[in-house]
Parts: C-alpha cells; structure tokens; sequence
C-alpha cells in the first residue's frame, strides 16, 4: 500500500534535525513538535486521502495550493501583514521578549502523493484558520474479461 508522504528535499540525518532545532530555537519557537511549520493531520480512508493544516492568523486569500507530478505543495505569505510587520519591527527593536511562542511568517510544505490518486478532483476548503484537503483515490483497476467472437 502507497501512502501519502513528507516531501524532503534533504536527506534526513542527524546535522539535518540539529540545523531544524538550532533554528528553531534562534527564531524564537518554542514548538519542538510542528518547528516552523504548522500543524497538518493525514488520514487515509477508503476511497481518500485527507489532509488539515491548522493556519490560524491566515485568510484563504493567503494560501497557495500546486500539484507538480506527483508533488503537492502548500504555502502561505501573509501579504497584508509584511506593512504590518516593518511598523512592528521598529517597535520591537524596543522590545525584549521574555517568551515568544507565535510566528507570523510564510511557509512551504510538499507532500509526496501516491500514484493512485485523482490529482484532478482534488477538494480544498478553508474554514476558521483550518485548511481541509480532500483527495480522492482513483478506482483500482480490475481486469476485464474479453470474450472472444467466432467468425
């Protein structure tokens, strides 16, 4: 069975995960969970792959969804808050954070999908900062009797 997967552009090891932490930690995300990435469930059902990725502080209109083959990537930049966000970086110039747990920023996430998938008919909706992808299977091909005339 195929399933749907992390895309990764690097291998994983042991610098890759320790350069993700160090990171982490500079940025300021406390989340050793998600890191710099939102939080996103997959679940395979059967006749569909589900995908949701919590993005609060996002509007639909922020959002980018791109099927590539068989990469499907999702990514966000909050256009509206980058005017925002230089007023705010004056500010905090100020400022000294005690604990610092949200992020504001864009992201990028790729998938792997497996071949049996219907990349034409993919459903996506977005509702209350949480993006629900529905991605639908293609039958399974069952062979076909072919009867043989006489002539």
């Amino acid at each position: 069975m195929t399933t749907l997967t992390t895309y990764r552009n690097k291998p994983a090891g042991v610098f890759n995960e320790m350069d993700r932490i160090i990171e982490s930690y500079f940025v300021g995300n406390s989340s050793p969970k998600t890191g710099r990435y939102p939080a996103v469930d997959v679940v395979e059902k059967e006749k569909t792959f589900g995908l949701s990725i919590e993005l609060p502080g996002y509007s639909k209109d922020d959002v980018e969804i791109k099927i590539d083959n068989n990469l499907l990537t999702i990514s966000a930049i909050e256009e509206e808050k980058k005017e925002e966000k230089q007023e705010q970086e004056q500010e905090q110039e100020q400022l000294r954070y005690v604990i610092r747990e949200r992020n504001s920023r864009s992201f990028t996430r790729t998938f792997v999908l497996p071949r049996e998938v219907d990349k034409d008919n993919i459903d996506a909706s977005f509702e209350n900062g949480l993006l629900s992808l529905s991605i639908p299977k293609v039958p399974k091909a069952v062979p076909k009797k072919i009867n043989i005339k006489a002539k």
